[in-house]
């Protein structure tokens, strides 16, 4: 064989060696571009010259939203610690916007588990299933809100700390807030039996001005520190619900945007991660679903205002501190309102609307 022949042999093999590896490549759904080309000796042509094909480059139009896309959702691409926004970091600094948040949806995850602890003991559930129901109260919407709303699993597999406030707050809220309750009551019966006395006193025998005036003035401090006690623990809870409300409402809008949710999804988020907690524990206990019913002032509206607000204001470009500001004036403002004015939404009316409602005891 001379060299001639050996030459061409060799030519012949490797270029079905290459376009065996070409064809190999394009089934796998990978384009090959060859722009160094093996030569058999220097100054020959290239054995195999792939075509160029003409492609299209993409509009300024579509660089500028994929742009926008990647700035709006570029928080999501680093992980801190569970949580993929700055502004939500684990552990933020309190004086930062985010910290203040995480601190608001600390008392907030603190209030649920209270008021979820005492609705279930009241309910006559046991120490075990009360604590269980606070923990679901404080949790529960967010747990909702990952595993149905944006199909991962829930925040609270990592950041256990969530569980350790709702144990901790179940079982000092069982154990701690029957004996506060009871000394209230005890306190207001004997106060109001000394007013009974005092007005038997005075009817069966004459009284001065005077000792008619000290008497007046007596019953109207009772009263008064009555109302007082009963404001300031009433007044105290409805505050911590709504702070923790309007946190729960931002926090389940922001984990939507970086789930790169629409927008009424991600208002939904919010509102289901402040409210759903609720939900499961009326149902756990038996009572008539707060937020669906009127038996009780608005409670889901106010959570998903908030949500809007705070989704609205990032589609306006505001600042962390003026996003989250909107919202939780929005979310609290609504529900004082609410609170205050007894603001119920419209159900059916038996005299008005000519419907039968249904009991469900029957």
């Amino acid at each position: 064989m001379n060299s001639q022949t050996a030459s061409r042999l060799f030519t012949k093999g490797l270029m079905r060696l290459q376009s065996t590896s070409m064809q190999y490549h394009r089934n796998k759904g990978v384009r090959c571009f060859c722009q160094n080309q093996t030569r058999l000796f220097s100054g020959t042509t290239p054995l195999f010259q792939p075509k160029q094909q003409p492609s299209t480059p993409p509009s300024k139009s579509a660089m500028a939203s994929l742009r926008e896309l990647y700035d709006r959702h570029k928080s999501a691409l680093s992980s801190t610690g569970g949580r993929d926004d700055a502004s939500l970091a684990r552990y933020p600094n309190l004086k930062t916007p985010g910290g203040m948040l995480r601190g608001a949806d600390y008392a907030g995850t603190l209030t649920f588990a209270l008021t979820g602890t005492i609705t279930a003991a009241q309910s006559g559930l046991d120490v075990f299933g009360s604590v269980i129901v606070g923990i679901i109260t404080s949790v529960g919407g967010g747990t909702i809100r990952d595993a149905i709303f944006l199909n991962r699993k829930p925040f609270w597999t990592e950041e256990t700390e969530y569980i350790w406030m709702g144990i901790i707050t179940g079982l000092v809220t069982f154990f701690v807030w029957p004996q506060s309750v009871l000394e209230w009551q005890r306190t207001k019966q004997q106060k109001e039996l000394e007013n009974q006395i005092e007005r038997r006193q005075s009817k069966n025998r004459p009284a001065s001005s005077q000792t008619t005036a000290e008497a007046k003035i007596t019953k109207a401090k009772a009263k008064a520190n009555l109302s007082k006690h009963y404001d300031t623990v009433d007044g105290i809870l409805d505050t911590l619900d709504a702070i923790g409300l309007s946190a729960f409402a931002i926090i389940g809008a922001q984990n939507g945007i970086r789930a790169s949710m629409p927008l009424l999804v991600s208002a939904i988020c919010g509102m289901a991660t402040a409210t759903f907690g609720g939900l499961i524990r009326d149902v756990i206990c038996g009572r008539p679903v707060r937020i669906v019913h009127s038996n009780a002032e608005v409670y889901a509206p106010p959570a998903l205002a908030g949500a809007t607000v705070y989704l609205a204001s990032i589609t306006a470009g505001g600042s962390p501190a003026v996003r989250i500001g909107a919202a939780f004036l929005v979310c609290m403002g609504t529900r004082f309102w609410a609170v205050v004015n007894n603001v119920k939404l419209h159900t059916w009316d038996i005299d008005q609307d000519g419907v039968t409602i249904r009991n469900p005891n029957e």
